[in-house]
């Protein structure tokens, strides 16, 4: 558990580096983020908003992060080779969205809501 824990923490703080990069690569101004730690994870809540003209990338981001089939053994293996400083590409969200448990994205008219789950 100390392990797993270890390392959802470690990915957390990844899949955090990684929206808030975007975000404001696609315009925005402002994200708030409220995380917390749950029985066996821990929770990502993000709003962030974003110009009318950044709003495909976003839905793509929301696409990205909501994958219809999560690929564990993709993550195991490559998770740690995404490098913390180069800009957000789409396979750095792509490798979030397969790291993460759960997500749900909800993209408004100018402000995207993120709930996210990553187990221990």
């Amino acid at each position: 558990m100390k392990r797993n824990a270890h390392m959802a923490r470690r990915r957390m703080s990844h899949v955090i580096d990684e929206l808030y990069t975007a975000l404001f690569r696609l315009g925005g101004k402002e994200v708030d983020m409220e995380l917390r730690r749950e029985e066996a994870g821990l929770r990502l809540l993000l709003r962030g908003d974003f110009p009318g003209e950044s709003r495909r990338q976003v839905e793509r981001m929301a696409e990205m992060l909501q994958p219809a089939v999560r690929n564990q053994a993709l993550v195991e293996a490559y998770w740690e080779l995404a490098g913390g400083d180069q800009y957000t590409s789409d396979s750095e969200l792509s490798l979030v969205g397969q790291m993460l448990d759960e997500a749900k994205v909800d993209v408004g008219e100018d402000e995207v809501r993120m709930d996210l789950y990553l187990a221990f």
